[in-house]
């Protein structure tokens, strides 16, 4: 199941948030090493407390979340204009209202005691329904970094994204590439999921409560 997350539901739904945030630093702090912020056993950063994230999150009927990624408008403060600006030499203009760039794709903990196959699974719902949400609220395109490590996960899933710029060589292999929405890509991610979770919604993202990319 899907759902949608926004920073003003942080009081009402408190466990997701705090299954989010957990799962984000046991990934990207213990497992990836990267130097993120960790309080309290959170991973946060400015653009989760200072500008206006949507999340998308996979849940089993249990409530447990498998899967979080975050939502920024490009007409906003992003990870790419800033973090990530030092990774390329070229500069990588990406500002329109329906570019929304995509970052903490995190696939949680709980689903690495899973099997590879259940893993894929929630990478795919995630990416299924960003797909969805994106092409009825008039996104067009996702932009977001990624290593390239992640191309043959991309292309088994089925959206692929258009690489924009590799970044030097000293930051490591990224690429910044450009995810495109349309009602195509959406309709395969859709029937890729249906193979990987036989009893999932035929129409995924609409399932939607209350309210490797970096």
């Amino acid at each position: 199941m899907l759902r949608i997350l926004t920073k003003d539901m942080l009081e009402t739904d408190r466990p997701a948030f705090d299954n989010m945030f957990r799962a984000r630093a046991a990934v990207f702090r213990d497992r990836l090493g990267w130097q993120v912020d960790v309080r309290d056993r959170w991973e946060r950063d400015r653009y989760d407390e200072a500008e206006d994230p949507v999340y998308l999150v996979t849940q089993r009927p249990s409530g447990t979340l498998t899967g979080s990624l975050r939502l920024l408008p490009t007409t906003g403060a992003t990870m790419l204009k800033s973090e990530f600006r030092h990774f390329f030499d070229q500069p990588i203009d990406v500002d329109s209202p329906t570019t929304w760039e995509c970052t903490r794709f995190c696939v949680h903990p709980i689903a690495g005691h899973l099997d590879q196959h259940s893993s894929r699974a929630v990478a795919t719902e995630l990416l299924s329904g960003l797909c969805d949400l994106a092409l009825d609220t008039g996104i067009d395109t996702i932009v977001g970094v990624y290593d390239v490590a992640m191309i043959g996960v991309y292309r088994r899933i089925g959206w692929r994204p258009t690489p924009l710029a590799r970044s030097r060589p000293e930051i490591g292999n990224l690429y910044v590439g450009l995810w495109d929405v349309t009602a195509q890509n959406c309709q395969m991610l859709r029937a890729n999921l249906s193979g990987l979770l036989p009893q999932a919604s035929s129409d995924p993202a609409r399932v939607l409560i209350g309210g490797g990319i970096r």
